[in-house]
């Protein structure tokens, strides 16, 4: 009994060293980055040489970095808004009526996610191109409502599970109309997931490199822009937008922790 006990503390003991060192790993990339951010040199130095913002500041001089911030910004608001829509409507289908093929739909809606983002790229590329449509915006439109799509419809699909259709019945005895039912009761039950599923819509979209280099023809996302930079300059600007980037999204994901919890997003 005590061996078996013994056991079990050594197992845990080697699995919490484990996750510790795989949290480690994350994080020290992140803390090159903000450390190199601040060398006061124009080179990509580790350790820094100094404290500086001068790499901060340098990001106004540059308005191709500035506007394509604004363009994937406005990019991911307009595609986590219709992933939203489309999701929710997709949710609401699979979750409230039984029909055949309905794992499989679900199934091809969730692709993007084990689709190698390459591969969809390349394909969204072929059909533009054989469409003769040579404009970025609305190919990367397209491209990111499916990129996002799979994360709106996993949560709010979670939350509707969770919500019993009763509540509704007994609204539209009560005199509601169906939307308004839908309305005034699931929906503000589901109001968390809605959130949830929001900002990993936006996350994803706005830090969307690989499938989105496809379709870079008149207009580039920030993603995109950093790596052209790189090509062209070797200072820690890159570094610096790299930060505020890494700050923004782990901005969102605390918002979302405490508006919303994350037990909302695993279901």
């Amino acid at each position: 009994m005590r061996r078996g006990i013994g056991k079990e503390k050594s197992l845990s003991r080697f699995f919490w060293m484990l996750g510790g060192l795989v949290i480690i790993g994350m994080f020290i990339p992140l803390v090159v980055v903000f450390m190199i951010s601040f060398n006061p040199g124009n080179e990509l130095i580790f350790p820094p040489q100094g404290l500086s913002l001068r790499w901060y500041f340098n990001i106004f001089r540059h308005p191709s970095l500035l506007s394509s911030f604004q363009f994937s910004v406005i990019l991911g608001i307009i595609a986590t808004a219709a992933s939203l829509f489309v999701g929710l409507s997709g949710a609401l289908v699979l979750t409230r009526r039984k029909f055949r093929g309905a794992e499989t739909i679900a199934g091809l809606l969730m692709s993007p996610l084990v689709v190698p983002q390459v591969v969809i790229g390349i394909g969204f590329l072929s059909l533009f191109s054989m469409m003769r449509i040579y404009h970025s915006i609305p190919c990367l439109l397209a491209l990111h409502i499916v990129l996002t799509l799979p994360y709106t419809l996993r949560v709010l699909i979670a939350n509707l599970s969770r919500c019993p259709v009763s509540m509704e019945e007994a609204a539209m005895v009560l005199g509601a109309g169906k939307y308004r039912a839908f309305l005034e009761t699931t929906l503000p039950i589901i109001k968390p997931g809605i959130i949830a599923s929001a900002i990993f819509a936006f996350v994803t979209s706005f830090d969307n490199f690989t499938a989105s280099q496809f379709l870079i023809w008149d207009r580039a996302t920030l993603p995109i822009e950093i790596y052209a930079y790189i090509t062209k300059e070797n200072d820690p600007t890159v570094a610096a937008v790299s930060s505020l980037l890494i700050l923004m999204t782990v901005g969102l994901v605390i918002l979302m922790e405490r508006w919303v919890g994350l037990e909302t997003v695993t279901g």
